[in-house]
């Protein structure tokens, strides 16, 4: 039951095949429903105030959104089979994500009332622990992670993970376009995209039939070259399907 349990959990924000640092944990996909209610709000919480946010998921009485501006060299995904410390970058506890034995509600997260993070979605269906990231290897003994704006650890001794770098991440979601792309008429952004290729603020796009994902509701054959980013800030909204 527990082997079965570590192979279940190890699911990738992309919703497709991962590798994983751990070598004997067998990789599976998902189906991820768009579960965001698309509503765009400041984040405010602790006198913070980001880029325009999306609140993606509400679990234990905490709101969790994701953000346009993009931290670090990639995405890390974790799976959690076990308890882990989130530490601030001195070293002082920042919060916590403990198992319990509740099957609706697996996860205890101290954390505050407000997160904003690539894409954290605790729920007992999904279990996406995603965030902007630093390499790996920039750090021999902590993941360097970003919660809030700011710089967390997490132990790599507690955690399992996989990490991707922007372009390996947009490259394995689908992407809707944003008013902010501006070569894009108004039924262009209506569609699924997936990506081609990327060279740095510029990206190859190719609109998905539903043959790709069941959630795409309108579609006409698109292939172009759009800006995605400005430095580190993205014009797109990534999506994922199975």
């Amino acid at each position: 039951m527990f082997n079965f349990l570590i192979i279940a959990l190890l699911i990738s924000c992309t919703g497709k095949p991962i590798k994983s640092n751990d070598k004997s944990v067998e990789k599976i996909n998902y189906s991820n429903k768009s579960i965001s209610n698309n509503d765009k709000e400041k984040f405010t919480d602790n006198g913070l105030i980001d880029t325009l946010t999306t609140m993606i998921a509400e679990y234990g009485g905490i709101k969790f959104y994701t953000e346009d501006k993009l931290r670090g060299d990639g995405v890390v995904q974790l799976l959690i089979d076990m308890d882990i410390e989130i530490l601030n970058f001195d070293k002082t506890v920042f919060g916590s994500i403990k198992l319990n034995s509740n099957v609706e509600e697996p996860f205890d997260i101290k954390l505050p009332k407000s997160v904003v993070a690539r894409e954290l979605i605790p729920n007992v269906e999904y279990r996406i622990f995603c965030f902007d990231a630093e390499q790996p290897e920039s750090d021999n003994n902590f993941l360097i992670i970003y919660i809030n704006k700011e710089k967390r650890l997490i132990s790599k001794q507690r955690v399992k993970y996989k990490f991707s770098s922007w372009e390996a991440y947009a490259k394995t979601a689908f992407v809707h376009l944003t008013p902010k792309v501006k070569n894009s008429s108004k039924e262009e952004k209506l569609y699924y995209y997936e990506v081609l290729q990327v060279k740095g603020d510029s990206m190859k796009i190719k609109s998905v039939s539903k043959t790709s994902c069941d959630y795409v509701e309108e579609y006409k054959d698109v292939t172009k070259w759009i800006k995605w980013k400005d430095n580190s800030y993205k014009f797109i909204a990534f999506d994922f399907c199975n």
